[in-house]
């Protein structure tokens, strides 16, 4: 019991620590694993055409009969990932009482609202007059993201503070290692390449448009013109969603080789 009341006020140590991530990136994957396999062959999931959630969409075209898998899967990650939250908020507490708080309070955001994701999942079912399943899902991912996005830059915002402090005023550095660089640098550079193709789509696709509409031939929309290409959507989402988990799993780690054992 004394164990689990640390685990869930984030007091772990940098070894324990190092054992939750594992066990939770284990369990979550796990979890999106068996979704996958449950996916109906015949219904073709591809990341280069589905996004991450139609994997827990029970409509037909999608996953009638194991899509709860997923929706059990976001609501681990949601409820796993306050307890890590406040882990962060433990460690950055020796930079900024205040700052680790509201650090560790648009984690929690995210969190929260990638567990919701799971409550709603990406259909079309009807919940009031004009409100469908997918308009909730869709609104909470969006949430999701951006506590996610805001929490992992103020971090960094945080270290960057701590390593100024130490290299302008002396003192002792608490927290910015070099360790920590590289999980930053490989989320900003994964984010910054699906900018990239997803921004110039926008410019490429109406390109394409204007020339079918003067040659007076068919085009589909944005979306389905963009699949199978390096400017689908669906292929950036899913690199995003999992660049995000690697970076919350590899920052708790870098971050626990600066705690006591």
């Amino acid at each position: 019991m004394k164990l689990l009341k640390r685990i869930l006020s984030g007091d772990l140590n940098g070894r324990e620590a190092r054992r939750y991530v594992a066990f939770v990136s284990a369990t979550f994957w796990g979890l999106i694993f068996l979704a996958w396999l449950g996916y109906p062959a015949e219904n073709k999931y591809s990341i280069m055409t589905h996004t991450f959630s139609f994997l827990g969409s029970y409509e037909t075209k999608h996953s009638p009969q194991w899509w709860w898998l997923f929706s059990l899967a976001m609501l681990f990650w949601g409820g796993a990932g306050i307890p890590l939250s406040l882990y962060y908020r433990r460690r950055f507490s020796a930079v900024s009482r205040r700052g680790a708080w509201a650090g560790a309070g648009l984690l929690i955001i995210g969190c929260l609202n990638i567990a919701l994701v799971g409550v709603f999942p990406d259909a079309k079912t009807q919940l009031t007059e004009t409100l469908r399943v997918t308009d909730v899902h869709e609104k909470v991912a969006i949430f999701a993201a951006a506590g996610f996005i805001l929490g992992i830059s103020w971090h960094g915002v945080l270290l960057l503070k701590d390593w100024l402090g130490k290299a302008l005023f002396g003192g002792e550095r608490q927290l910015a290692q070099r360790g920590m660089i590289a999980p930053y640098l490989f989320w900003i550079t994964v984010l910054t390449v699906a900018s990239y193709f997803l921004i110039k789509w926008e410019f490429v696709y109406a390109e394409r448009k204007a020339a079918a509409q003067a040659a007076g031939v068919p085009i589909g929309s944005s979306w389905s013109e963009a699949m199978n290409t390096r400017y689908s959507f669906p292929l950036w989402e899913n690199m995003l969603i999992y660049t995000l988990f690697i970076f919350l799993v590899w920052f708790a780690v870098s971050l626990s080789r600066t705690d006591t054992d």
